[in-house]
Parts: structure tokens; C-alpha cells; sequence
């Protein structure tokens, strides 16, 4: 295959150009998917509970108001009720205007609206009720109002904006201090306008700081400038193969530029590591060179590859895609990769001349490492490390939050914790109990107080109620005769939280003999979301098994190898679960797949180190002073692409996803400590487990 490319470099290299310009053609209208019915498996929605009311669909809106609200802003606010009612993007809207009471419990039950606007005394006596017996749709304080909307189904993306600004520019009376808007289409149309913004500025600057830092390490601005190319041609191809084959480029992808990043410069720095003018024949010397370290970045690109494609076992849609078109991008980079390679020896600019000071910081680093070896101290410490990060490994939890990819400073964290504050959240949740279960009023009364003790908000039932009722909310007509349902929210407060008091709260009645069933996305993200982040931890165990098995079965099966190649890499991954774990790290939907990536990037440097060695040893070099080799001269390649990982992915800590902003932090705390394990602890396990 080297050979081919060898002979072929130029012509390969104009097919990826025409490769290249194709798929950024495609880019130039490519969609950004953020849909969050797409994180659960479609077949995990086909849950017919959900016809009950469209809660994925649903808008929150609330409004502020700088004093309580006069009667000319209540009436002004019925106007706007109405309005909005009258949307044509709107299916329903619930607020006070239209919120009704029982008033007759008996055999025909009776309800009215609970605001009486008819005149100011009628107002006054109404919202001092209102504000007497707590309402759902006004806070305490009686300055802030909610909208519960329904969307009118099938809304497409257009519609959905032009919707959703219409509501950001409310300002229908006097006194409205701020609007506030959340949900599912809310928030998709706020990520899908920030991951845009974060995509071109993140990865500007990492490319940028990587040009800079390439260039000290080889001051060669040829072979720079080709490199860094080579890596924006391949993250190029890779989002346009989602776009050609998924009609899109999911969410989560906005961190494969900096994947491609860090993969492409550091096979590039393997391979240039310490070259100079090359004397002999070039085919010859590019052969024996791609027969040496180009095997090793193969086998790294293999690795990283594997780990991604271990996505493919999950029932996450947007992970799975994400995990296929990078594995995709990673082959790709590998085969560019070489042909740059090819091209600068030929070209004669593949030398690497460091500036001094970079030289002597990276010899330095290596000498430390060396020395920490022989030193107890050093050792003492790692140990202490390693059992922090056991310790967290062992007790961090599985939790899911709806605001788990929302930075806490951004706008739209502050929008939703707004109906958190002060109207009981935005999860929804329905409780369901089969009418066969029981026929006794009092007690279905108080199940609908102990739903509310436990912290949940009940917006609709069809207790004590009517068909007056049922038809006004399109319900009598969907076949719910047959159960009783309480339509609830709650506040974000993880899925463990929830699903622990809903498990409380059936248990207050098992003596009843009532049978509980749940519905609801809030309830599905919940029970789904903790099952599919054990998959993505799962995904993290097969792709250590698959890579141990290749180092296995490409060191004629010694099984020594398979320690060789997962103890030094697992532990950095081990630590990192620790420290995080001290600041509240817990295991989600969001980061849970990180740590296969960050698997997969860090067990490349002990791939480059146990190749090196491997071949020195076929030299029948000794085993001391084969390791004291490829300390100093892979050691030093390993040292520049630890530094090219963090200042590539730095910039990506100040990300507003927080997938984002964790993939860079768990990758350069993992990545710090993999290069004290590869350079300290690889060599000892190396020349106690080989022969």
C-alpha cells in the first residue's frame, strides 16, 4: 500500500481535492440536527401513554412583570391569550385566562374559569382567590405569568423560528420586565444558531494555536502549511459524508474537528519526528520510514477508529452517526496524512528543526520523567492519584439532566430556570391509574395531593371532571375514558431524583392495590437516558477488550501485551473519573461517550512506544537500553502531540455545550497523566512483562 501511495502521491492527492471541494459544496447547505426525540431510539417512543398530550411539543413561555399586574395588564393579557390562541402555529394554549375550577363535585360536575375580568371588583376578588389557593399559571408574588403551548404538529424548522422570535419580541403592555421561552423547539433553534458560532470560533482559534505551535516545533512553514490543510480537507469530507449520507451533521459532531485536529498533526509529528535532508534514495527512504513509524500511526488510526465504531452497538441515533462518520474521518486523515508525507519528502521540506528553547522545554520533560522512575516521591504521588481516581471510579453515579448540554452562564440556562424558580419546571411526566383499579373518589383525591407533596406540579386531570372538561382539552376524543391521568411537571433535578420519588410515591400505595404507569419525555429521558449512558459506558469496556485483542494478536499472541497496551491507559482515564468525581462529576448522556474517545486518542502514544521498541529489539539491541531509546526519541514526539492535544482542545473548554467543554477537559487531564504513565510506568511494565 505504501508503495501504491508512493507512486501515486500526486494523483491521490488531486482525487482528494476533488473529494474535498465536493463535499464543502455540500456543507454549504447542510443542516444541523438537535432534535431531542432523536437521543432515544424512535421504537422507544412508539409509547401510546404519549397521545395523551403532545408534551415534546410543548412551549413555555412566561412573562415578568416589574409589579403585580393591574387590571388593564390582565386585560391586556387575555387580549394576547387569545391572539396566540388564534396562531396559526399553535394548537392550544393554558394559562389563567382559561384555567377552570370544579365547583360541584356530585353527579354532574360543574367547572368555571377561576379569573373573572368582567370588571375591577370582579378582577379583585378573582385574583385574590387566585393568589390564595396557588395557581399554576401565576407565581406567588403575582408578577410572573406561564403560557403552556401546544404547537400545532409538523411545524417545519422556518415556521418553528418565525414562532419562537414572535415570542422573544412580546411586549404587549406596560411593565413587561423580561419574556422568557423553553422547550424542545426553543432550544433546538438556540443550538442549532450556537453550535454554527462555536464551530467557526473554536475552531479558528484551535486551528490557530496549532499552526503556531507546529511551526515552532518544525519551523518548516511548507510542510505547515500542507499539514494544516491536509486537516481541513479532512474534517471537510467527513461532515460532508454526514451530509450526503444522513442529510445532516448531527449535534454532537461539532467535536470532530478538533478529533481530526489531533489525530492528523500527531500522525504528522510521528512521522517527522527528528528528520533531516534525506541522502538516499527518497522512495527508498519514505518505504523504510512508513515500514517503521508508518505502521505504528496505522495501528494508532486503527485503534482510534475501533473505539468510535464501538458506538455503533448503542440505541442512540445521533451518537451512532456521530461515532460512524468519525471513524470515517480518522481512515481518511491516516490515508492524507501519508500522502503529505509522501509529498514534503519529495518536495524535500519533511525536516523538523525545533526552535532551542522548545527543544530544551521537551528535553527537560523527558529528563523529569526519566528521573521519576527512580524517584519514591513521584511514586508515592501516583499512587495517591490513582486511588482518588479509583475511589471516584467505584462511587460516580448515573444521572441525566434535561439542561445537562446547557452551560449554566448562557442565556437559555437562565430561560429555563426561570420556570424552574417559580412554576415547578418543564419535565414532563403523566401518571397514569387504570380505572379498574379503583372506584373511590377520596382516594384518588388523595393521590393527586401526595403527586403535589412530592414536588410535582399537576396541570390537568381528569379526576372529578366532565366531559365539559375532557372536550375543552381534546381528550374525550382520544380514547382516555378508560384511565385516570394526571398530566404533571417537575423541576430539572436529574433523573435519579425523579425516578426515586416516583418510586415513593407508588409505594405509599401498594397496600391500595392502584397500579401506577408513567408516561411522558420527561419520564422516558429519565428511565431511557440512565440505560442508554450504561450502553455508552459498555461501548467503553468493548473498545478496551477489541484494542487489547489487536495488541494480542499482532504480538503473536502474548497475552503480556494486552496489559501492556490497556494498563497505562485505562488508569489515566481512572484518575481523571476521580478528580472529576471530587467536583461533582457524575456519568450522562453527555459525557459518558467521551471517555471511548479519549481511550482511543491517548493509547496512541503507547502504540508509538511499544513499536519503537519492538523494533529496536529486533535489532538485538538490550531491553534497557532499547527502552532508554525510545524514551528520548518517541518520548519527545509524545511530548509535542500531548501539547498540540491541549492547546487543540483549550479552547474548546470554553464551550456552552457542556459535551463540548467535558471532551476537553477529560481529554487533557487524561492526556497529562497518560504521557507521566506512557514515559514512567509503559517502560517498567514493558521490561517486566516482555522477553
Amino acid at each position: 500500500m505504501f508503495s501504491f501511495i508512493w507512486r501515486f502521491k500526486y494523483l491521490l492527492s488531486f482525487f482528494c481535492l476533488v473529494l474535498f471541494g465536493f463535499c464543502l459544496k455540500q456543507l454549504f447547505n447542510a443542516n444541523i440536527y438537535f432534535d431531542s426525540e432523536r437521543i432515544i431510539n424512535e421504537l422507544e417512543f412508539e409509547n401510546k401513554n404519549l397521545n395523551v398530550f403532545d408534551d415534546n411539543n410543548l412551549v413555555f413561555f412566561g412573562i415578568s412583570f416589574d409589579d403585580s399586574l393591574s387590571y388593564q395588564n390582565m386585560l391586556d393579557v387575555v387580549t394576547f391569550h387569545k391572539s396566540l390562541k388564534k396562531s396559526e402555529f399553535v394548537k392550544r394554549v393554558f394559562s389563567i385566562v382559561n384555567d377552570r375550577q370544579i365547583i360541584n363535585k356530585g353527579l354532574f360536575p360543574i367547572s368555571k374559569k377561576i379569573l373573572d375580568v368582567k370588571d375591577l371588583k370582579s378582577y379583585t376578588n378573582s385574583i385574590n382567590k387566585i393568589y390564595s389557593e396557588k395557581n399554576n399559571f401565576i407565581s406567588s408574588d403575582g408578577k410572573k405569568l406561564l403560557f403552556l403551548v401546544e404547537n400545532a404538529p409538523n411545524l417545519s424548522k422556518d415556521e418553528s423560528r418565525k414562532f419562537i422570535n414572535s415570542l422573544y419580541e412580546t411586549d404587549f403592555t406596560e411593565g413587561i420586565s423580561e419574556v422568557f421561552v423553553s422547550g424542545r423547539s426553543p432550544s433546538e433553534l438556540y443550538f442549532e444558531k450556537k453550535v454554527i458560532q462555536e464551530f467557526i470560533l473554536l475552531t479558528l482559534v484551535s486551528g490557530f494555536l496549532c499552526f503556531i505551535f507546529l511551526f515552532l516545533i518544525t519551523k518548516n512553514i511548507k510542510l505547515v502549511i500542507l499539514t494544516v490543510f491536509s486537516v481541513v480537507a479532512s474534517i471537510v469530507v467527513s461532515l460532508g459524508l454526514s451530509q450526503i449520507l444522513f442529510g445532516g451533521i448531527e449535534l454532537v459532531m461539532i467535536i470532530t474537528p478538533a478529533i481530526l485536529f489531533i489525530v492528523c498533526l500527531s500522525d504528522i509529528m510521528h512521522l517527522t519526528n527528528k528528520q533531516s535532508n534525506v541522502i538516499s534514495s527518497k522512495n527508498s527512504f519514505f518505504l523504510s520510514r512508513m515500514n517503521t513509524v508508518g505502521k505504528a500511526v496505522a495501528l494508532t488510526s486503527l485503534t482510534t477508529a475501533m473505539s468510535f465504531l464501538t458506538f455503533l452497538v448503542n440505541d442512540i441515533v445521533p451518537i451512532l452517526r456521530f461515532g460512524l462518520i468519525t471513524a470515517s474521518g480518522v481512515v481518511f486523515t491516516l490515508f492524507l496524512a501519508t500522502i503529505v508525507y509522501a509529498i514534503s519528502i519529495e518536495k524535500g521540506f519533511n525536516q523538523s528543526k525545533p526552535i532551542k528553547k522548545i527543544q530544551q522545554f521537551t528535553d527537560s520533560i523527558i529528563n523529569f520523567l526519566k528521573n521519576g522512575q527512580r524517584s519514591v516521591a513521584f511514586h508515592f504521588f501516583m499512587t495517591i492519584l490513582t486511588g482518588v481516581g479509583l475511589y471516584g471510579t467505584f462511587n460516580v453515579q448515573i444521572d441525566n439532566y434535561l439542561t445537562d448540554e446547557i452551560n449554566k452562564k448562557s442565556k437559555m440556562y437562565h430561560q429555563t430556570n426561570f420556570f424552574d424558580s417559580h412554576f415547578g419546571g418543564i419535565k414532563p411526566i403523566t401518571i397514569f391509574l387504570d380505572k379498574d383499579c379503583v372506584d373511590d373518589l377520596e382516594i384518588l383525591n388523595q393521590v393527586e395531593k401526595s403527586i403535589k407533596k412530592h414536588g410535582f406540579v399537576v396541570d390537568f386531570s381528569n379526576i372529578s371532571s366532565n366531559s365539559i372538561i375532557m372536550q375543552k382539552m381534546g381528550f374525550a376524543e382520544r380514547g382516555l375514558v378508560d384511565k385516570y391521568f394526571f398530566i404533571c411537571r417537575s423541576s430539572d433535578e436529574g433523573s435519579l431524583s425523579t425516578l426515586k420519588k416516583l418510586n415513593s410515591l407508588e409505594s405509599e400505595y401498594v397496600s391500595s392495590g392502584l397500579k401506577f404507569n408513567y408516561s411522558g419525555a420527561g419520564y422516558l429521558f429519565d428511565k431511557l437516558g440512565n440505560n442508554l449512558t450504561r450502553q455508552l459506558i459498555f461501548g467503553l469496556i468493548i473498545a478496551i477488550f477489541s484494542i487489547g485483542l489487536v495488541f494480542f494478536l499482532l504480538n503473536k499472541f502474548d497475552f503480556n501485551y494486552f496489559f501492556i497496551a490497556i494498563i497505562p491507559n485505562l488508569t489515566p482515564i481512572v484518575v481523571c473519573v476521580g478528580l472529576l468525581y471530587i467536583n461533582g462529576f457524575y456519568f450522562s448522556l453527555s459525557n459518558a461517550f467521551i471517555f471511548t474517545i479519549v481511550f482511543g486518542l491517548i493509547i496512541d502514544d503507547s502504540i508509538h512506544l511499544i513499536s519503537a521498541y519492538n523494533n529496536s529489539r529486533k535489532r538485538k539491541v538490550s531491553k534497557s537500553e532499547s527502552l532508554d531509546y525510545v524514551i528520548v526519541n518517541t518520548g519527545e514526539a509524545i511530548v509535542k502531540t500531548t501539547i498540540i492535544v491541549i492547546m487543540c482542545l483549550l479552547p474548546l473548554s470554553f464551550s456552552e455545550f457542556k459535551s463540548v467543554s467535558q471532551l476537553s477537559v477529560i481529554t487533557i487531564i487524561s492526556a497529562f497523566v497518560a504521557v507521566f504513565f506512557d514515559l514512567v510506568y509503559l517502560p517498567l511494565i514493558i521490561k517486566k512483562l516482555t522477553n
